[in-house]
């Protein structure tokens, strides 16, 4: 069956699970500094360049990445993952070398959205060529009558990222650079963020491809400016969704959502897992990167346990796995899994 997925809330049915098999530090260059470790000095970084992540980690991030799937699959869900790839294996552009990264977050590179998938541009080097793990499902997908869409692949040179100014995001507006979790969906409006990993020349070529196909782009700026947005805004069902006290204010907040319920959970609801690698890839706020079964049931990091207290008094049952090296590989839930087909149609939650 063909991908259909529209929101974070509908009834799951199909996703992918990342993998920790074969993942290592990227090499580092400025783009890898800009994406991961924007608010770091080169200094205290640099001695990560290719070097392999540690084997327990590896471990223990597959051990529970095993879990969630056994869970999944105990709810009724098909369960899909990666090809193997060798990320420790470098290649190049005329203008780069690179090693790669890890397969342990399809969500950032590849967008649902109804029956189409797009392969985002992603502004790390490193990632150049991530899809490629999928590519079996890609195939299958658009032989069952799926849009694959591929966006342009930038050159990634040195002149698409500043770091001279860390208060402002590091990646400029020169190539069309964005990741899927810039994307927050809401059936036919998408909140498309400006950050680290995504610009507004990224989201000014999604118009072009949106737009016509009857989708709203919604561009959120000034924010925050570190990467991804699913630990800041999460649409839990149709007028509720959680925003990040320590990002956003009821002052401060996308307003497409002011007309919806809003539960705020800020650092001191979230206990913050270790960071085992060094300097951590993520945010403290990693706990919020949970994965939505449906409008009453999510997955949630087993020691979140005053974040599950929270979505319970909202109606929200919670089922609480281990996450353990969430901020070491820089996914939750969410990141490392891709929801490919939910029971669900395209729909207008903000139609006036």
């Amino acid at each position: 069956m063909p991908v259909q997925s529209n929101n974070d809330w509908d009834p799951l049915e199909e996703i992918i699970i990342g993998t920790a098999d074969n993942c290592v530090h990227p090499t580092m260059n400025k783009s890898t500094h800009s994406f991961i470790y924007g608010g770091e000095d080169y200094e205290d970084i640099k001695h990560f360049d290719g070097q392999p992540i540690a084997q327990w980690i590896v471990d223990e991030a597959n051990e529970d990445l095993q879990g969630l799937e056994d869970c999944l699959k105990g709810l009724g869900v098909k369960v899909m993952r990666p090809d193997p790839v060798d990320h420790n294996q470098k290649f190049s552009t005329p203008e780069w070398e690179t090693t790669g990264w890890y397969t342990f977050c399809p969500r950032d590179l590849l967008l649902p959205l109804d029956n189409m998938i797009i392969e985002c541009p992603s502004p790390m080097r490193a990632r150049y060529f991530e899809t490629r793990a999928y590519y079996e499902h890609l195939y299958r997908w658009m032989k069952e009558g799926t849009q694959w869409i591929n966006a342009p692949k930038p050159i990634l040179t040195d002149d698409n990222y500043q770091l001279e100014d860390r208060s402002e995001a590091t990646l400029v507006n020169k190539e069309i650079i964005f990741d899927a979790p810039n994307i927050v969906r809401l059936g036919r409006d998408l909140l498309c963020q400006v950050s680290n990993s995504g610009n507004q020349l990224g989201f000014e070529w999604l118009k072009t491809i949106l737009e016509p196909k009857g989708y709203r782009i919604h561009v959120a700026e000034k924010y925050y400016s570190f990467a991804h947005f699913d630990s800041t805004v999460l649409p839990l069902r149709p007028g509720l969704v959680l925003l990040n006290a320590g990002r956003l204010s009821e002052d401060w907040y996308p307003p497409i959502f002011k007309d919806w319920d809003k539960i705020w959970v800020g650092e001191e609801d979230l206990h913050v897992p270790p960071a085992n690698t060094g300097v951590a890839p993520c945010s403290p706020y990693i706990g919020l990167n949970f994965l939505s079964v449906n409008e009453e049931l999510v997955i949630v990091d087993e020691k979140q346990e005053q974040l599950r207290r929270i979505l319970g008094k909202h109606g929200i049952d919670t089922i609480g796995l281990p996450m353990r090296q969430a901020r070491s590989m820089s996914g939750g839930f969410h990141c490392a899994t891709l929801d490919t087909k939910r029971k669900g149609t395209l729909e207008d939650y903000f139609a006036t």
